[in-house]
């Protein structure tokens, strides 16, 4: 495909890995069927075959960077296109606990109701409205297709923060949840601005069906996420403490970014429907009954991908699916607020878990390694090898909206204050995203072709 000027190859794991053609733009075509495909060039001539996964990596390790990336960005220029790094600096170990956490889930299911999205959906009980694009917090968006705000308390609740975009645009070929359009929304506590301090209540997930947002309001559920543990013998499970800067719900599974570590995953088929809706969480021995901190339903961990002790280290601070890619991918990447050195990475999936690169250690390794070159990225996409970025503090207090390409300067549009996560739906012709402050938060979604 051509855009921009530029030839963006399929990206095939098992036979090669795309790359731009650079300033010599050259039509490809097959000849041959099969495994035995060969790309010609348009005067018919042999193309030089792309390198596997397995070769770039060893060639990668031949020329391996000194030192590890980190801040520096002395050699980058803002604005100027994603420039590549080094594929194997960095990898992403599975540990292995999808077993052990499922048997912890198998015994929460004799003594609670568990349920699925589908289940879910049936159960919604808050109650958002929709929000026209002439919104002034809205207004700089070009190409807003549709909108939404939570309800009263959680639109000015400052102790939760959204941050995280994704839906059932990412999680079913059709785009829908048995039928229905859902949206959903990662969020972290920040228990000093309550009056219990000391009790953190972790992070949680909102499931909205956006079916009918264009007649008007939108219902959803707030879903505490929890790790499932063994408390001698009894089934039991603890909040978990992360930043959820980003998610994507692949298939039945959610991936929601651990900052320091990885990936964590998480069984959206097995939600814990609660029959306590006390403020405190797990099981209460005096009572039998089961609390996740009001809320009515908690979405348990099942799995994690974490770096390995010598990989370099990524901060992940957010997350999308990109299934433009002819391999279905995870992109993930970082925010840095003071240089222009936050890194975009693709990982590759295999259904819905990651592809291991290595199959004898069970890692994986990306096969696409950016430096962005632009600050204070709160999200990022790829469509059809476009690669969106979402970072606020661009323009004043408000964000920018950047698309740019390997070898491609940046270009930059109105984007919103306090702007998170992206989510591409519709084949990749819209996009998703929320904005995280109180007072001025909403849900959003863009006409890709108005950029």
């Amino acid at each position: 495909m051509t855009k921009r000027g530029i030839i963006i190859l399929p990206l095939i794991l098992s036979g090669g890995i795309a790359c731009d053609s650079g300033d010599n733009d050259v039509a490809a075509t097959t000849a041959g069927g099969g495994d035995q495909d060969v790309l010609l060039d348009e005067q018919g001539e042999d193309l030089p075959e792309e390198p596997t996964i397995e070769e770039r990596l060893l060639m990668c390790e031949a020329d391996k960077p000194a030192s590890c990336p980190g801040s520096d960005d002395s050699g980058l220029r803002r604005h100027e296109g994603l420039v590549e790094g080094a594929i194997c600096q960095f990898k992403l170990v599975d540990q292995d606990i999808w077993e052990s956490e499922g048997k912890i889930i198998d015994g929460l299911s004799e003594e609670l109701e568990l349920v699925d999205a589908r289940g879910l959906l049936g159960d919604l009980s808050r109650t958002g409205t929709s929000v026209a694009a002439d919104h002034s917090e809205l207004a700089r968006l070009e190409g807003m297709k549709q909108a939404f705000g939570w309800d009263a308390y959680d639109h000015g609740d400052k102790s939760w923060m959204p941050q995280g975009v994704s839906g059932s645009a990412d999680a079913a070929d059709s785009e829908t949840i048995d039928g229905r359009s859902v949206v959903a929304v990662s969020w972290y506590h920040k228990p000093e601005l309550t009056d219990k301090p000391d009790v953190n209540k972790g992070s949680r997930i909102t499931f909205v069906d956006t079916t009918d947002l264009a007649k008007g309001d939108v219902s959803y559920e707030h879903v505490l996420l929890v790790n499932p543990t063994d408390s001698d013998g009894q089934p039991d499970f603890r909040p978990i403490y992360l930043h959820v800067g980003g998610i994507a719900w692949v298939g039945d599974y959610l991936y929601i970014t651990d900052t320091s570590k990885g990936l964590r995953v998480f069984d959206t088929t097995r939600m814990i429907k609660l029959d306590s809706d006390e403020d405190r969480v797990g099981y209460d021995a005096e009572t039998g009954t089961y609390g996740a901190f009001e809320h009515r339903y908690a979405l348990p961990q099942v799995g994690a991908y974490f770096l390995s002790d010598d990989s370099c280290w990524h901060r992940f601070s957010f997350v999308s699916l990109d299934k433009t890619s002819d391999v279905p991918s995870l992109v993930t990447g970082e925010f840095h607020d003071a240089d222009i050195a936050g890194k975009l990475m693709r990982w590759p999936l295999d259904g819905e878990r990651l592809a291991a690169t290595d199959p004898a250690s069970g890692a994986t390794q990306p096969y696409e390694v950016y430096y962005a070159q632009e600050s204070d990225m709160q999200g990022a996409a790829s469509i059809r090898g476009e690669w969106y970025m979402s970072s606020s503090g661009q323009d004043g207090a408000w964000g920018k909206l950047y698309r740019a390409a390997p070898g491609q300067s940046a270009d930059s549009y109105g984007w919103v204050i306090g702007p998170e996560d992206l989510m591409v739906a519709d084949g990749g012709a819209t996009l998703w995203s929320a904005s995280e402050f109180a007072g001025r938060r909403y849900v959003f979604s863009v006409d890709v072709g108005g950029y």
